[in-house]
């Protein structure tokens, strides 16, 4: 023990971490964080893959100190330790999140503000209100497709293509293009064993939609990021990459864990049928619950520094575990969620999710359609039954069964939802841009590529 802090662990790292992969993940996030909070307290040294450390910072305040304390530590991943000592392989599944890549939420300082100005800027052009009647109609057709069988998986038959359709129009992606791009995002936030393949294929199909975007622009995000003069055209690939990781599955795994909640949440489920709660503070109580990014994926220590309590090493990774901050005993006392929006679901700080009130958007809309249109809503499963998503990168569980009182479509089952613009179209091509370089894919160690949000 430190002589001058007996607090402080004399170890760098403990020689016994909590492995957390695998099938241990393919449970309620509740049952994975709280042993490691019982043993370790607000920071726990974990295991990410087989000889792959890291620390998890499951406190409230310490999770806040680690987002915004930009000083000490870093967003930048080229610091990693693990990569540097060549203990990751080329192809680990860890890389397609916890890589480097050209986007803003891997940039520090200059380059992170500037990045994040642009993405602001284009968030800021979608029109609200043609963004609601887009989710509402697109709901609304999802819900005609099976609410005669007063049954449904309302996390893949409802909050998967609703949003993979919402964000893929946002994007600019064709409706053929779906599920693959489902497929592709499930395997690299999932960390499966194909996730660096799968990575690959996703960059390929981004930076052509980024050269037709600069040829023939559309109402969408990768029209108006591709005729920034201030991004390359990699920057644009990696940056949609970067909102499909975490906004996409993100913004899924919200509307799950709300219907999950008012499913088993009977005190929930009354208030806000009594209106005693309305349909946001619904969904806040979910991003308390059941946090839809329940870790975000990481910062490196830039220099040895203490911190909660244990001798970080230059170059560790350290991971905001925003589930277990956010039911952290500390802010909760007797275990009671908050309603307000003091919750960590977002990240906070510099690198604070930049698309929330779009997603708040999709999520309280989507919610407000099944509400309105579903009856006599019950589970289909026990809830000890249900099986969550294996990743520390999204929370949510794999299926949603429930059973309802069946109805008849609201509109013909041949008609199909039309798209309607929710941004305007760029009205010319920018020719000063940035120089782009984008190298080949990254392969650690060798510092010569790119590869994370």
């Amino acid at each position: 023990m430190d002589q001058r802090n007996p607090s402080v662990s004399e170890c760098p790292f403990p020689h016994d971490p909590a492995p957390v992969h695998g099938a241990l993940l393919a449970q309620d996030p509740r049952a994975v964080y709280g042993p490691l909070r019982q043993r370790w307290g607000a920071i726990a040294p974990i295991e990410l893959a087989p000889g792959v450390e890291a620390w998890l910072v499951m406190g409230y305040q310490e999770a806040l100190e680690l987002v915004w304390n930009e000083r000490a530590f870093s967003s930048d991943a080229r610091r990693w330790r693990a990569l540097t000592e060549g203990l990751l392989p080329e192809d680990s599944p860890l890389l397609p999140i916890l890589g480097w890549r050209p986007a803003l939420s891997r940039l520090d300082d200059q380059a992170h503000r500037q990045q994040r100005q642009v993405v602001t800027e284009t968030l800021d052009r979608v029109d609200v209100r043609r963004l609601r009647a887009l989710v509402r109609q697109q709901a609304e057709a999802t819900v005609d497709q099976w609410a005669m069988h007063g049954a449904a998986d309302l996390v893949n038959q409802y909050g998967q293509p609703l949003v993979w359709s919402v964000l893929g129009q946002l994007l600019g992606l064709a409706d053929s293009q779906t599920p693959m791009l489902i497929a592709l995002v499930s395997s690299i936030v999932g960390s499966a064993a194909e996730a660096a393949q799968a990575e690959a294929e996703l960059m390929q199909l981004l930076r052509h939609l980024v050269a037709v975007k600069r040829e023939t622009p559309g109402p969408d995000f990768a029209s108006w990021l591709s005729h920034s003069a201030r991004l390359t055209d990699a920057e644009v690939a990696h940056n949609l990459a970067a909102i499909l990781f975490s906004g996409g599955q993100s913004t899924i795994n919200w509307l799950s864990g709300t219907m999950w909640l008012l499913l088993t949440d009977t005190g929930l489920s009354s208030a806000l049928a009594t209106g005693r709660l309305t349909v946001s503070d619904a969904v806040d109580r979910a991003l308390w619950a059941c946090s839809p990014l329940p870790n975000i994926a990481g910062r490196w220590a830039r220099n040895a520094v203490v911190f909660a309590g244990c001798r970080i090493a230059a170059g560790d990774l350290l991971i905001p575990c925003l589930a277990a901050a956010n039911t952290d005993p500390a802010i909760h006392g007797a275990g009671n969620l908050g309603t307000n929006r003091a919750h960590l679901a977002f990240g906070t700080g510099a690198h604070g999710c930049p698309a929330k009130e779009a997603a708040r958007l999709i999520v309280e809309t989507a919610v407000d359609v099944l509400l309105r249109r579903l009856n006599e809503v019950r589970p289909g499963v026990a809830d000890t039954d249900l099986r969550w998503r294996p990743s520390l990168w999204g929370a949510a569980p794999a299926s949603l069964p429930t059973l309802f009182q069946s109805s008849r479509p609201q509109r013909s089952t041949t008609d199909e939802a039309s798209h309607h613009a929710v941004m305007a179209v760029p009205e010319k091509r920018q020719d000063d841009r940035a120089t782009d370089t984008d190298p080949a894919p990254q392969r650690w160690g060798w510092w010569n590529s790119n590869a994370g949000w």
